[in-house]
């Protein structure tokens, strides 16, 4: 970290890589070919002098709008350190979306894989004259670039001494990226960053994590979200190597192929692959499976770790049999999930953040992960819990270099969470005695009872999906005779329910009754108040962002199979 204190930006970065690291291997392509420190930056040099001196767009907003690709991470650097602003945007959404996303952030160009290039070209007539469309490869249309063409245009003009992007000035406190957030209810809005932000994000992380030059991760997550991206920059700012999954579909394949020291991923994602370990190990038999069961072999942590990885060899293949970091964000983990991949040999750091914070603000170390905490702010910035109620619950506030600039063409917005350089994140918690922090939910979603108890939905969601025959759920309130009454869906694992009853076909009946069973054994773990008065089932998965988290209705659309609980 001391080499680096001079970096102020991401071409800091790139430069003091392609002199520190040269030849090392920075970037792994799906036909195992490798890129160097030194290619990646003559890559983005060659990108950038294009974008200059080729299509005019110096200083100007460029989105970057496509699959996990190396080519992803050469434009979002040949836009960001060249003075321009890059905007990263989901390749999911449909043509009037990303035409709405492009409009909005005043885009001049966007870079893109043939999916995305398919969906624009739809709308093309819509976007305005002179909007430029680079596909990664060739596409068969006039109308469309090719970013290899740009490229190799952009190293001749280099060779022959264009210096228009190589020397631009670059202002780390100006706005050089926009991301959209996730827009969990909808109102999904575009953060301004600067080089300034993240770098000092990437700083107090780099400062929580024990990582090194020897790591390298695998981008699973798509990248145009910042939890994402922050730790493939880190990776690389230390000089390790990023390999990228496409699609989740294929993440098993690459994982094996790559396999990365570190995996980032989402607790829906790891939830999934927890039930399945367990479900393989449940079917072995005997004193093998007692001391296979996670929580039940912590002693071999420390008195037989080779014993214990030979055991859970299976598991550490299953994620590429190197990985020693499993770093998980952007909603709550079950804290057994968490206990159990510790016991494993997979130790899962948590951690806490949001797009306006570049993004992560609070987080566990990774020499003691805690399985039920998000751990403690970073050391270079003040997290505050404003207004606490009688159990110490109240809003996490932010102050710190990592903080966001404002929301693009929205100062009411801005006014309403940034005050006095503050960030009111409209998330609440509260720290314990030992000075880590505790996530209990969104201040939008709490439901207010008539005696003024506060009940965080996502607690009683927490208790529900802790069950395995609760594939997801979502808790809201419902006014009852001048009253919030709680209320819930449920997504059930028929499979699982067809496993605990012994049978090979469910009625509405079976599931209903396993479902309330659940409901019966949460509400005894919960005060009278909180207490599950209605539910329904609900026969598909709730709607998602691409982060994986429900976008939560301000009502419940309910289903069949209501029952009281």
């Amino acid at each position: 970290m001391e080499e680096k204190k001079n970096i102020e930006t991401l071409r800091d970065m790139l430069y003091f890589n392609a002199l520190r690291y040269g030849l090392r291997t920075a970037a792994v392509l799906p036909d195992g070919s490798s890129v160097s420190y030194k290619q990646l930056l003559r890559h983005v040099n060659y990108l950038g002098t294009a974008l200059f001196n080729i299509l005019s767009l110096e200083k100007k907003n460029v989105a970057v709008c496509a699959k996990n690709c190396y080519e992803w991470c050469v434009s979002y650097f040949a836009v960001s350190c060249g003075g321009g602003a890059v905007v990263p945007l989901d390749r999911e959404m449909d043509a009037e979306g990303l035409w709405n996303a492009l409009s909005f952030s005043g885009c001049k160009a966007v870079f893109c894989d043939e999916k995305v290039c398919k969906k624009l070209l739809e709308a093309k007539k819509r976007l305005p004259r002179g909007f430029k469309i680079i596909c990664f490869s060739e596409y068969d249309n006039e109308k469309v670039l090719s970013l290899s063409e740009l490229m190799k245009n952009g190293e001749r003009l280099l060779k022959d001494g264009a210096k228009d992007y190589t020397s631009a000035a670059l202002d780390k406190d100006a706005v050089s990226f926009l991301i959209f957030t996730s827009g969990t209810t909808g109102n999904a809005k575009a953060v301004m960053l600067s080089h300034s932000n993240l770098i000092s994000d990437l700083c107090g992380v780099l400062d929580r994590l024990s990582l090194s030059c020897a790591d390298s991760t695998l981008c699973v997550l798509p990248l145009h979200h910042t939890y994402q991206t922050i730790v493939l920059l880190a990776i690389l700012y230390l000089g390790g190597s990023v390999g990228f999954c496409p699609s989740l579909r294929r993440m098993s394949e690459d994982l094996s192929a790559f396999k990365p020291t570190v995996f980032v991923t989402v607790p829906l994602m790891l939830e999934k692959m927890h039930t399945r370990i367990l479900k393989k190990l449940s079917s072995q038999s005997g004193l093998k499976r007692v001391f296979t069961i996670g929580r039940v072999s912590q002693v071999l942590i420390k008195f037989a770790p080779e014993l214990k990885k030979k055991m859970y060899h299976a598991i550490h293949e299953a994620f590429g049999g190197r990985v020693r970091m499993i770093i998980c964000g952007a909603a709550a983990l079950n804290r057994d999930v968490a206990a159990d991949f510790y016991s494993f040999g997979l130790p899962v750091v948590i951690g806490y953040g949001l797009t306006e914070c570049s993004p992560i603000v609070i987080c566990n170390s990774a020499f003691d992960p805690l399985p039920d905490s998000v751990g403690k702010p970073l050391d270079n910035c003040t997290v505050t819990v404003e207004n606490p109620d009688e159990n110490g619950i109240g809003e996490i506030c932010v102050n710190g270099p990592m903080v966001m600039l404002g929301y693009y063409k929205n100062k009411k917005a801005t006014a309403l969470v940034k005050k006095g350089g503050v960030f009111h994140t409209g998330d609440l918690g509260y720290c314990d005695k030992d000075g880590n922090y505790h996530i209990t939910g969104r201040s939008k979603n709490v439901i207010v009872t008539k005696g003024g108890k506060n009940i965080y939905p996502e607690e009683i969601e927490y208790y529900l999906n802790s069950d395995p025959i609760v594939l997801e759920s979502l808790i809201f309130g419902e006014e009852k005779k001048g009253d919030e009454a709680v209320v819930a869906q449920v997504v059930p694992d028929e499979d699982a329910i067809r496993e605990k009853l012994q049978k090979d076909e469910l009625t509405h009946e079976d599931i209903n009754e396993a479902v309330s069973d659940v409901v019966k054994g949460v509400n005894k773990k919960l005060p009278s108040y909180k207490s599950i008065r209605r539910f329904s089932i609900r026969r598909h998965e709730f709607e998602k962002t691409s982060s994986q988290k429900i976008k939560r209705p301000k009502k419940g659309n309910e289903e069949d199979g209501e029952k009281k609980g």
